[in-house]
């Protein structure tokens, strides 16, 4: 009887167990799940894709019936979370799931209805915050108006970017006491109440700077803000910077004392590293206004703690050789600022002239915002033979120039203008051979246009007053033609010419030049140009004129630009390559 009873048992086990994975082999489908969504678009659509689950099933994985239905179902309530950051909180789904023979499709009709929008909108502020004008229009600019659909991201956006504003400007203790909002889904509208606690705001202390080889005197010229000014971290990055870029320092660390502040002051510590005081330089190059070329610096970054320092250049090329040496003195404000001796020695031959240049000069540098000026004055004693007129020219020439430059990038400039304005002078009763007024203007620009276009226009001109022209040397006069001036023409191939067909410098310069160019891929552009230009005796006298195509490679130190020009004013329109390196301004 026992036997019987077990063995009836065991068959009716074995009957449910087979049972069992049949309707486990029945309830396996594929994992392909078709998901589609009807009634939203954009934003709305992406952001209920990345929300809900079923849309995000691993298609290589297996999935039982049961679990697809229970997250067709959870579907529902996952798509009304995903909307109610958009401002939809009465919304309608209607929901169909099918089984296919490939899988499953599952599909969701949406019905958004209209938004919940603001009801009433209370910021307030709290502290020293009340009264800055920077927190007041973070709230005036914000999107979050009576009457304005309220959604989730503005909102948020806002208390994040007062607690951020609130670090960057000193209100160390900046908190939010209070931030909600009520949503009423009956009346399909929302109330913000938000009240920000910012305290006192915290002002610059003393500033400590530890640098053993540089005076205090000097470091204490670099920060842009005064002991008691109101706290603001952008005025400690470019204190950062500005150290950094000095030439002392190898790493430069500024850190505000937040553990030490006292009486609503922090102070500030300066932590540097010393650079290499002696910095040697070499370089090989090509330039088709140059030829091949070579050079050699040593820089002494310090020379003594009050930051004065020394620079100096030896370049020897196929066409001109120089040597130049500049010391430089720090001014009041030494990350801008600074005194310097120049000097200059230079051997130039080209097809029409021989020159060889002893400069020794002074300038005063000043710069505010985009704009610098040099004044200062030079004397040169010059040796040149220019076609069939030999001389020796000794002036003392008093310099002023002007600079501006506005860029969006320091290499690779997509927007910017650079204008460059000098006057020079010279006078027979002042240690001058000749009587000399020479005036040069520069205006560079670099405009976007479509997508991956840009135009870069140039003009310069120049001109020069005085009543011995054979007296001014060549490194005076106004030549056109080569790399940055009348491209399809050989350096300084254009200007007035004497009878022997020597080019032999003008007292007026007019070049102007258009480019466009088209960016085809990520580090690469393609270039049209005409270039106009010449040098001149009289200002009435015809231009030459160029067209060329370029191609440039964006590389980290700027521009690498081969152009091939065509100078179409001269006979049989003779084709000449151009190669340059650098900033397009």
């Amino acid at each position: 009887m026992k036997k019987n009873i077990m063995s009836t048992r065991i068959k009716k086990q074995f009957k449910y167990l087979l049972a069992l994975c049949a309707l486990l082999i029945c309830t396996h489908l594929q994992a392909k799940v078709d998901v589609a969504f009807d009634g939203v678009e954009g934003r709305l659509l992406d952001n209920i894709k990345s929300y809900v689950q079923i849309a995000n099933l691993n298609q290589d994985k297996d999935y039982r019936a049961f679990q697809i239905r229970f997250l067709f179902k959870r579907a529902e309530d996952e798509i009304r979370t995903a909307l109610e950051p958009f401002g939809y909180y009465n919304v309608e789904i209607k929901s169909q799931l099918d089984s296919t023979e490939s899988g499953w499709q599952a599909r969701y009709s949406i019905a958004l209805n209209d938004p919940v929008r603001i009801a009433r909108v209370n910021w307030k502020l709290k502290g020293d915050a009340e009264d800055d004008k920077v927190f007041r229009s973070v709230l005036s600019q914000s999107p979050l108006k009576q009457g304005a659909v309220f959604e989730h991201a503005p909102y948020e956006q806002i208390k994040t970017q007062l607690l951020s504003l609130a670090a960057q400007r000193g209100y160390r203790d900046a908190e939010w006491e209070k931030a909600n909002v009520r949503v009423d889904i009956e009346t399909n509208t929302a109330v913000i109440d938000a009240i920000f606690s910012s305290g006192e705001r915290y002002h610059f202390g003393d500033i400590e700077f530890n640098s053993e080889y540089i005076s205090e005197d000097l470091l204490q010229r670099y920060p842009r803000f005064e002991k008691s000014e109101a706290f603001n971290t952008s005025s400690l990055s470019d204190l950062q910077v500005n150290l950094s870029e000095s030439g002392y320092f190898e790493t430069v660390q500024v850190n505000a004392l937040w553990d030490q502040a006292a009486k609503s002051q922090v102070p500030i510590q300066v932590d540097t590293t010393p650079n290499q005081r002696s910095h040697y330089r070499f370089g090989l190059g090509y330039g088709t206004d140059t030829g091949a070329r070579i050079s050699a610096g040593f820089d002494r970054r310090w020379i003594n703690p009050r930051g004065h320092l020394f620079k100096s250049q030896l370049q020897l090329s196929q066409f001109e050789s120089r040597l130049t040496a500049l010391y430089q003195i720090p001014g009041p404000r030494p990350q801008t600022d600074s005194y310097q001796f120049r000097s200059q020695l230079a051997d130039k031959t080209t097809d029409s002239q021989e020159s060889q240049l002893i400069k020794i000069g002074a300038a005063e540098i000043r710069a505010f915002n985009h704009w610098q000026y040099d004044i200062g004055a030079f004397w040169l004693n010059e040796d040149f033979e220019i076609g069939e007129q030999r001389g020796n020219a000794q002036l003392l020439v008093p310099t002023v120039e002007w600079r501006f430059l506005s860029a969006d990038e320091r290499i690779n400039i997509n927007r910017g203008w650079r204008a460059n304005f000098s006057i020079q002078t010279a006078s027979r009763d002042l240690l001058s051979e000749a009587d000399l007024i020479r005036g040069r203007f520069e205006l560079k620009s670099v405009v976007p246009l479509l997508d991956s276009w840009r135009l870069l226009a140039r003009a310069e001109v120049g001109a020069m007053y005085t009543d011995s022209f054979e007296a001014i040397p060549p490194s005076l006069r106004f030549f056109a033609g080569g790399d940055q001036s009348v491209r399809g023409y050989a350096y300084e191939q254009l200007g007035p010419e004497d009878g022997s067909g020597d080019v032999i410098g003008g007292r007026y310069l007019a070049v102007a030049s258009a480019e466009i160019d088209y960016r085809f891929a990520e580090n690469w552009r393609i270039a049209a140009f005409t270039d106009i230009g010449n040098a001149m005796l009289e200002p009435n006298q015809p231009l030459k004129q160029s067209v060329g195509i370029g191609f440039r490679w964006i590389s980290p130190i700027g521009s690498v630009r081969i152009d091939f020009a065509q100078a179409i004013d001269e006979p049989n329109k003779p084709w000449r390559i151009h190669l340059t390196i650098g900033p397009d301004l």
